[in-house]
Parts: C-alpha cells; sequence; structure tokens
C-alpha cells in the first residue's frame, strides 16, 4: 500500500450498482485480478468487476490498494492550513459523489473533483494556501457535454456544489 499519511483512504464504490453499502473484496475465483461486489447480485447486476475498469473511471492522482480484504481508493491529502469551511465544503463535493484530488502550490492550491464515468461531473476549487478560504470554482455538473457552471467566493461555490444530484438518485440517472 502506498504511503499511509499522504492519502486518504475510502472504500471503493462499485461501478456497477452505486450503493454505498457495496464493497469490492477479492472473489471465489482463481483469477486474482477479479473482484467481487457484496452488493451486486441483489441489484441483478454482474458481480463481477474488474479493476482496470475501476481505474478507467478515478480521476488522475487516486491510487487504489487493498486493506483488510476490501479494495480501498487512496485520495490525496488535502494540503495543511485549510479553514474549516473550505473542508466542509470538500466533504459536501465527496457525499455528491466528487473524488477530491489535490495540487498543491505556493500561492493557490488547486483541488480536482470528479465524478466516475465519462458523464459524470467534474471540475476544479481554487483555495487560497495563505488564507485556506476558497477562492473559485467551475464545475461541468454533466461532464464534458455541457458547459460549466462559475462560481466565486465561498457562499457561491458552496451553493454550486450542493446543487449536484448525488449518484444513483433519480435526478443523477
Amino acid at each position: 500500500m502506498p504511503a499511509a499519511d499522504s492519502y486518504e483512504w475510502r472504500t471503493a464504490p462499485c461501478p456497477e450498482c452505486a450503493d454505498p453499502a457495496a464493497r469490492l473484496v477479492p472473489g471465489d475465483s482463481d483469477r486474482a485480478d477479479i473482484l467481487l461486489c457484496t452488493r451486486c447480485p441483489a441489484h441483478g447486476r454482474l458481480p463481477y468487476c474488474d479493476p482496470a475498469v475501476i481505474r478507467a473511471r478515478l480521476p488522475l492522482g487516486v491510487v487504489l490498494a487493498m486493506c483488510d480484504g476490501t479494495l480501498r481508493i487512496g485520495i490525496p491529502a488535502a494540503p495543511h492550513g485549510l479553514n474549516t469551511y473550505t473542508r466542509s465544503v470538500v466533504t459536501l463535493a465527496t457525499e455528491h459523489g466528487l473524488l477530491p484530488v489535490w495540487r498543491p502550490s505556493v500561492r493557490r492550491h488547486r483541488v480536482i473533483l470528479a465524478a466516475p464515468g465519462p458523464e459524470g461531473a467534474w471540475g476544479w476549487m481554487e483555495v487560497g494556501a495563505r488564507s485556506g478560504r476558497i477562492l473559485r470554482a467551475t464545475i461541468y455538473p454533466h461532464g464534458c457535454s455541457a458547459s460549466g457552471i462559475r462560481a466565486a467566493g465561498p457562499r457561491d461555490v458552496r451553493q454550486l456544489v450542493a446543487s449536484l444530484s448525488v449518484p444513483g438518485s433519480v435526478a443523477g440517472c
């Protein structure tokens, strides 16, 4: 497993069912490259997932590792000095299915936000390196097929992130 302190580890989502309770565990097959979703059979979908498919749907900078028999996603940890409000907006984006990938800098940190799949929402937020405040954001709520929405300032960015539909919901289909 890569350096544990430079990543935040989360359970990898199943690309088939998008169920938050689903876990990807090693299958009972003799192939090491096949994983079994613990919830997909209940949803009537194929139970097997190839890690290459999961990897292809994740943003650049995210790593995969097995931990305690479950596939985990390692997301680069947030830089130091972020204020509580900025952390809450990034947490809100995560709850809406976006994976944050931090790109620290001396003047402005940039966090890339991306949902799995080609039609998933994606975008970025800029955060002041000294203040830890959100400066602005651009989000493409329907992937590359739609125009982006811009927001300036912490409150506008929070409202933009909150307006995104959660994967698996009727609005997110």
